[in-house]
């Protein structure tokens, strides 16, 4: 029987709760309710339900705790897990914790450094008005009305991102130009396919 390969849960998959939309809202200054988000929320603490009749649930208590800051207060939770601050909360239906706690990652964690280099100097390159180059080619010309030392400073990011991009692919040794079937599957060559040593 063949298993499905699972990959690892991101954040994206899990409901977020955003501290600083709350206090956006005004959620701290008086109780107030979130229905479709399923909160309840106090000047020191929300309360997180899970979906169905909140009349026969014991909600989870996260305190909310303010800090000082040069422009004033700023709210942040209290993880229930690890006690620490943080801006963002993460619910799988069942309780709300942190991104640490929960073993969720980014969705960027789950390219490779190659992809995450290719897609990094494209984003640049877009910006600069190349929306066809690649590593490689030539740098994109000046846009009107930059300035000539921002300009040197993208080109100089983009010369680092594309020399270890390049670098990756000089110093991978797999035949990337193997064709490959309707299924994404590699086909195999007469020659591995008569090379039967490896097998053995």
């Amino acid at each position: 029987m063949r298993h499905r390969k699972l990959h690892p849960v991101t954040a994206d998959m899990r409901r977020e709760i955003d501290i600083r939309v709350l206090a956006k809202a005004g959620a701290f200054r008086q109780p107030m309710r979130f229905p479709f988000q399923h909160l309840e929320t106090a000047p020191d603490h929300i309360r997180v339900f899970r979906v169905g009749d909140k009349s026969r649930q014991t909600p989870q208590i996260v305190a909310v705790q303010w800090r000082t800051m040069t422009f004033g207060m700023k709210p942040f939770f209290i993880c229930p897990r690890c006690n620490a601050r943080r801006v963002y909360l993460y619910f799988d239906t069942i309780a709300a914790y942190c991104r640490c706690c929960g073993g969720l990652r980014f969705l960027s964690q789950r390219k490779r450094t190659r992809t995450r280099l290719l897609i990094r100097s494209h984003r640049i390159r877009v910006k600069l008005g190349d929306e066809t180059g690649k590593p490689g080619d030539k740098f994109p010309a000046r846009p009107y009305l930059q300035t000539r030392r921002r300009y040197h400073t993208i080109i100089a990011k983009l010369k680092t991102i594309e020399g270890k991009y390049l670098h990756i692919i000089a110093a991978d040794r797999r035949r990337l130009d193997r064709q490959r079937d309707e299924f994404g599957r590699f086909v195999r060559c007469e020659n591995s396919a008569t090379d039967t040593r490896r097998f053995i």
